[in-house]
């Protein structure tokens, strides 16, 4: 009777450590799937931006009246495109740097969380 019980109690415990690991991984993988999300959209609004942009350029380009005219065009979009591609680059770093430290906490949490149950 003792082995029964026992052996209940394993079971019990054991299923329930299973079922915390799935929620752990679920929360961890839902956390994963948004920043990835986040970033894909980010990614994308930068892509539609720096589309523009050129665009506009391209097309203050083609109406210029001269080659001094042209040249300054193309210049002040070089000027204006780098410091936006910096730019991006940095919010998109800090982002993606967020979005991980954010996944790592999480991630460390439920590893203490684990190491507490088992405990």
């Amino acid at each position: 009777m003792q082995g029964v019980t026992a052996s209940q109690e394993f079971y019990t415990k054991t299923a329930a450590a299973a079922q915390d690991g799935a929620k752990v991984v679920t929360e961890i993988a839902d956390t994963a799937w948004g920043s990835t999300k986040m970033l894909n959209e980010k990614l994308v609004q930068n892509l539609t931006a720096n589309a523009e942009a050129a665009f506009n350029a391209a097309q203050a380009m083609a109406t210029a009246k001269s080659l001094p005219e042209l040249a300054k065009l193309q210049s002040e979009f070089a000027q204006k495109f780098a410091a936006q591609a910096a730019e991006q680059t940095k919010e998109f770093f800090d982002l993606s740097s967020r979005a991980t430290q954010h996944l790592f906490e999480k991630a460390q949490a439920a590893a203490s969380k684990s190491f507490k149950s088992a405990a």
